[in-house]
């Protein structure tokens, strides 16, 4: 018996491909570009999952959805859709998105989170 893969070190602003199937109604399918909101704290304690948002391609001019660049990636975080995933999921790392837009997509989620 083999023993099980290490947990993946993640950290908050990082962005990773994901694969979230199987989905219902409006969540995001496929595999698609994933930033990681999660604390520290969380990531060391909970090192099977990841708090996160889908990252998609389409603009829709939502005030909500918070342009991302990476090289390479250009999209906008949908901070509606915060989800836990398992790290699993997790299909390759992308890069870390800057200060300024891990700050935007933190302030819409504590907004939405009453903090």
């Amino acid at each position: 018996m083999t023993d099980p893969p290490a947990p993946i070190r993640m950290r908050a602003g990082d962005v990773y491909w994901v694969r979230p199937d199987a989905t219902v109604g409006r969540e995001q399918s496929g595999r698609r570009p994933f930033v990681i909101v999660a604390s520290e704290e969380y990531l060391e304690l909970v090192d099977a999952l990841a708090l996160g948002v889908p990252i998609t391609m389409t603009e829709r001019r939502w005030p909500n959805h918070v342009p991302v660049g990476l090289p390479g990636l250009s999209g906008f975080a949908m901070t509606e859709q915060l989800r836990a995933i398992s790290r699993a999921r997790c299909d390759g790392y992308i890069g870390r998105i800057d200060e300024e837009t891990f700050g935007s997509i933190r302030e819409w989620l504590a907004d939405y989170l009453g903090f």
